[in-house]
């Protein structure tokens, strides 16, 4: 049979052609060469923040985001962004007040802003593969809705927010307390493009998707001695909630907050509105291993 002697045939000659290959490659010093010691594969997967191609709702009027997003001061708020933000690489910074005197003075040329309902973020292999089927964290920014006669409740989650440098290490306390804010995220939205060179100069690098935050206060420079958990909470200046617009790309990730019962848990307090009926909170530390390590 032709077809098995010619096979044999082939076999024979590759291994040739390897051991000869090896006696070249030992003749040439190979043999020096430090011993291949197998390391076990990076079990540590990174991620990747993903928003839609296309927002949630196209066009959502500036008084349902207050209305249905329970984005209050939204108006204040952009306009407070735009106003910081048309200075450019002024060196001198505003104080809180020249920037609320100055921010009066801008009018919105829109009435609607393309809105996004969630931000998410998806594995990352340690080759640099994203996978956006895998899904590791998300915050979701939902407006009120009726279903049937029934008023189902906006949804704003908790998130913790980037507000110094642009370091991602959270691994000691001092970048938390330093770096970092828990916020409460009412909209997700983006500038019309018409809308861009009629409020900012051309030298302005603008992010494409922003949010609308409330914030908590800063983190106590330890944790409470008994839990070991973070106290927080609303961040009030003259008895109104603090607000401010921010890059969607500085939200870490979503954090969770447990409210502080006291001795007895209130009966109206409900998992819809209990960000708002309580005044303070535990920063849950133990939801995961990356809340943990702060």
């Amino acid at each position: 049979d032709e077809f098995a002697q010619m096979t044999r045939w082939l076999e024979r000659k590759e291994k040739i052609l390897r051991h000869q290959k090896y006696v070249s490659w030992r003749l040439a010093g190979g043999h020096q060469a430090d011993p291949y010691h197998s390391r076990p594969p990076d079990m540590t997967f990174g991620r990747e923040q993903v928003m839609t191609k296309h927002p949630s709702a196209k066009s959502v009027s500036l008084e349902k985001l207050a209305m249905d997003y329970g984005a209050t001061h939204f108006r204040d708020a952009l306009a407070r962004f735009i106003t910081q933000q048309s200075r450019g690489n002024d060196p001198a910074p505003l104080d809180s007040q020249a920037l609320d005197v100055l921010a009066r003075d801008i009018h919105f040329p829109f009435h609607r802003l393309p809105v996004f309902h969630k931000v998410k973020w998806c594995s990352v292999d340690a080759r640099g593969h994203g996978d956006v089927h895998v899904t590791l964290d998300s915050v979701h920014a939902k407006p009120q809705r009726n279903v049937g006669a029934r008023l189902i409740a906006c949804r704003s989650d908790t998130a913790l927010v980037r507000v110094g440098m642009n370091s991602k290490d959270l691994r000691g306390v001092l970048s938390v307390s330093q770096h970092f804010r828990v916020g409460q995220v009412r909209v997700m939205f983006t500038f019309p493009p018409k809308s861009i060179p009629l409020l900012f100069p051309p030298t302005v690098h603008l992010p494409t998707h922003l949010a609308y935050v409330e914030w908590f206060t800063p983190f106590p420079p330890a944790p409470d001695r008994n839990s070991g958990l973070y106290k927080l909470s609303r961040s009030l200046r003259g008895g109104e909630t603090v607000a401010s617009i921010v890059p969607v790309a500085d939200i870490e990730r979503s954090v969770h907050l447990i409210p502080r019962f006291g001795v007895i848990a209130p009966r109206e307090w409900t998992s819809d509105t209990v960000l708002e009926d309580c005044d303070t909170f535990w920063l849950n530390s133990y939801i995961d291993r990356y809340t943990f390590s702060m």
